[in-house]
């Protein structure tokens, strides 16, 4: 009979362990520092981070605009946000290495989008309501007069613009961001 018990404990570790190693469940936690986003990923030379406070240093970055957003149920509307243009931080914080072409946005549950580094070079995201105007691809902190509340999850959102008219941009945007990886 323990013999039984010795192999079924057995087992059942080493079957933890295989999951733990296979799908990397016991490795060590990743750093994320609450309050910042990281940029990682085999496109870049190094892993940088940066805060709130850092990004409102870049001023020549800052962009203060008001965004139409539509999504895939017909709902729009349109907000004011305050944040900083994505590629801007890309090019002063970044070294990028030549085959950088991919880059994920993923927000603290997970929740990811794709864009191609064009994407985000991008200075002529469109507004369907106002044809003349032109939106950069930004991280927001603030959102119609409000900053983000930190307690509520990290204050920063990505927020895109449309490509075209009738676009639903708005699945686009990614809340509490938290990492920016490229490829």
């Amino acid at each position: 009979m323990q013999a039984l018990i010795f192999r079924q404990k057995t087992f059942a570790y080493l079957l933890l362990l295989i999951f733990c190693f296979w799908g990397n469940g016991c490795g060590p936690v990743e750093d994320h520092p609450p309050g910042a986003v990281i940029i990682e990923g085999v496109g870049v030379e190094s892993t940088v981070s940066f805060t709130l406070e850092e990004l409102k240093a870049l001023e020549d970055g800052l962009v203060e605009a008001d965004y139409y957003a539509l999504n895939s149920y017909g709902t729009e509307g349109r907000f004011h946000f305050k944040g900083i243009w994505v590629w801007h931080i890309i090019e002063k914080m970044v070294n990028l290495q030549d085959d950088a072409a991919v880059v994920n946005f993923i927000g603290q549950d997970d929740y990811q989008v794709e864009f191609t580094l064009e994407d985000v070079k991008k200075e002529d995201y469109i507004d369907e309501g106002d044809p003349a105007v032109k939106h950069k691809m930004i991280i927001a902190w603030e959102e119609d007069g409000v900053e983000y509340d930190p307690s509520r999850g990290n204050p920063f959102q990505l927020v895109v613009g449309q490509r075209e008219p009738g676009d639903v941009n708005r699945p686009y945007w990614v809340r509490n961001l938290k990492i920016i990886r490229i490829d």
